[in-house]
């Protein structure tokens, strides 16, 4: 959980806590006479942790929030050259949500140069390694792997 969002809830917590205890104790319509001072402690904490239940809960409504998102990008190398972004982003789906493929083309001819790049989510992409790497696609050899191992990069 971001830092954040974890200091709104204690602060939300921390103010609901003292409204709740300073409301009860004020309160004309609760008539704390006859419990004693851990019992009218108790009730206190009771409605605080009530009232902190909700105001957290509206306030992570108004402004919801998403973990940011950890992505890694794959090498994807030994490709067929008759491989589409369609039929790759199709493949790696299965493992997670792919946010981009790029095959890579040569640049004077545009043919395919048998490898690319597809990002990820890095949970979903270490998936996809273990069961993409040396596998058959196409009819070749798949090399997967993450697109900073150097090893990745080599042609030959």
């Amino acid at each position: 959980m971001p830092s954040n969002i974890i200091k709104l809830v204690l602060i939300s917590m921390t103010i609901s806590a003292l409204l709740g205890f300073l409301g009860l104790q004020a309160s004309p319509a609760i008539n704390l006479e006859g419990y004693s001072g851990n019992e009218q402690f108790a009730l206190a904490i009771g409605a605080s942790a009530l009232i902190a239940s909700l105001v957290t809960g509206i306030v992570l409504l108004i402004k919801p929030y998403d973990l940011p998102i950890q992505k890694q990008t794959l090498f994807i190398g030994n490709l067929a050259f008759k491989a589409s972004e369609r039929e790759l982003r199709r493949l790696f789906n299965r493992y997670g949500e792919v946010f981009s493929v790029r095959l890579m083309t040569d640049k004077a001819t545009r043919k395919p140069r048998g490898y690319g790049f597809i990002e990820m989510e890095k949970k979903a992409a270490n998936v996809a390694i273990a069961q993409l790497n040396e596998k058959e696609f196409m009819g070749r050899d798949l090399r997967v792997g993450h697109a900073n191992e150097p090893s990745h990069h080599t042609h030959g």
